[in-house]
């Protein structure tokens, strides 16, 4: 069958020699119309089978997902008004937005020139993605009035032509230069949050067929920045340990399968811990020779270490990491939580201050709900039970699966006389994840702090209340 199609169709293509068999069949009482009607069907037939062949073979194409869609324009602000001095305040502005991202390893942004050369407004983002070969647009708009600014920003994503972000940020003039950078930099803090969070959310729609290495990296950090469960981490782990298998030079999948398997041993999800432990700590050592001065690699790194009791190591790593990206805030805020966990009380101090100015900076960030979770470890340390409990239980509502919250919320309430109120807690952390009990929390803890000295401030009521032994 597959040999008469095949002849069929070189007849189509080859009209002429089709109309010389039909004129030699006509002898034998077959028209040529005749003849086109019996094999239309069968043509037809393979048409559609090519075409199928076409599309799968499109389907199966990888999206070169890389670090060049970490790509963004920034145009030249606009001032909604015809004064001079509010179109030099608007491009102050944009020019700090540019400065600070430029400084952000990793990310590509268009220059200055590139961006002021290009129209101002809305309707012209696609051009100007287009003509940058930019993924991210950046815009904004400047009004005046008396001795108040009020600066709108908004973020656009081209892969999928829609505004991702926006943010209203009203500042009094004082120090001209002052505001324009407190602007810049809580515009950068916030976008490089989105721009994350785009990135995984992308590839996290995507099927895995479709993602090179970098595209899986990113399709597991959704589970992250969306839904953490334990099923979200096992997912995770497959697509990082396919990133390695496509690409085994690959540092920063090695460094975020590390992380990851730093997650499962904290919520007692790996069925070795121990082989998770040396797993983990094997990875990391290897993407840290690697990648030295990665700031992924190093990121991650101070999870890892943090998890498995080197908080020393960690410290540095995550301090390297905010010295190389500033408005790295994602960076910043483990270090703030290694500090509450670890540090003196002058490094809890540090922590809180971190974790304020993260906020300050992006309220509405991808990770304000592990920045709570994070500020009550630090209230936990000054022993401030009530905003433990108020903070636990925001982080909760923000990212549900965060399981950690209950434990540290239980002992709260234990520290504040209500026991019942710390099994409930503790029961309700058992419905996300029944393996993470208070006492495998506890030892978590314990290896985290360096013992169980440290971590009184962290376990001391659930002790009391014989709900850990």
């Amino acid at each position: 069958m597959q040999v008469a199609e095949y002849v069929v169709q070189w007849l189509t293509d080859n009209e002429s020699a089709l109309s010389a068999v039909a004129a030699i069949l006509v002898i034998a009482g077959i028209s040529y119309g005749a003849l086109r009607y019996i094999l239309t069907p069968i043509l037809q037939r393979g048409a559609k089978d090519r075409a199928k062949l076409e599309q799968d073979n499109e389907t199966d194409k990888v999206v070169a997902l890389n670090n060049k869609n970490f790509s963004i324009a920034v145009l030249l602000f606009n001032a909604l008004s015809s004064n001079e001095e509010d179109e030099y305040i608007a491009a102050g502005i944009t020019s700090e937005v540019i400065a600070h991202v430029t400084m952000v390893p990793d990310i590509r942004v268009s220059s200055r020139l590139s961006s002021y050369q290009m129209s101002k407004g809305k309707a012209d983002i696609q051009r100007v993605a287009e003509q940058l070969n930019t993924r991210f647009v950046l815009t904004g708009s400047l009004r005046h009035k008396d001795d108040r600014i009020r600066v709108i920003a908004q973020l656009s994503d081209m892969h999928v032509n829609a505004e991702i972000w926006a943010q209203t940020y009203d500042r009094k003039i004082q120090d001209l230069f002052e505001v324009q950078q407190d602007i810049a930099k809580c515009i950068v803090g916030a976008v490089l949050g989105e721009v994350k969070l785009a990135e995984t959310i992308f590839a996290g729609a995507l099927p895995v067929q479709k993602l090179d290495a970098w595209g899986l990296v990113q399709k597991a950090y959704h589970f992250w920045l969306t839904n953490f469960t334990p099923e979200g981490i096992l997912k995770a782990d497959g697509y990082l340990r396919q990133a390695i298998k496509i690409d085994p030079e690959y540092a920063s999948a090695r460094a975020a399968l590390a992380m990851l398997l730093a997650q499962q041993m904290t919520t007692r999800i790996c069925k070795d811990y121990d082989a998770c432990v040396n797993e983990a700590s094997e990875l990391i050592e290897m993407a840290y020779q690697q990648a030295p001065n990665d700031i992924d690699v190093l990121e991650n790194a101070g999870v890892v270490w943090q998890n498995i009791g080197e908080s020393r190591r960690a410290e540095l790593a995550l301090r390297r990491v905010v010295q190389m990206a500033p408005l790295n805030l994602i960076a910043r805020g483990y270090l703030a939580l290694l500090l509450a966990f670890t540090g003196s009380d002058a490094d809890v101090a540090e922590a809180e201050q971190i974790i304020l100015e993260n906020f300050a900076t992006a309220p509405k960030h991808p990770s304000a709900p592990y920045w709570n979770f994070f500020m009550a470890v630090v209230q936990q340390r000054y022993g401030n039970q009530e905003e433990v409990i108020a903070l636990t239980k925001k982080s909760l509502i923000q990212q549900p699966g965060w399981v950690h919250n209950y434990f540290l919320m239980a002992n709260a309430y234990c520290e504040l006389g209500d026991e019942s109120s710390a099994i409930v807690a503790i029961d309700n952390a058992a419905t996300i994840n029944p393996l993470l009990t208070a006492q495998l929390y506890a030892e978590n803890v314990y290896k985290i702090v360096g013992g169980s000295e440290n971590a009184a401030a962290f376990i001391e009521g659930l002790k009391e209340y014989k709900l850990i032994s």
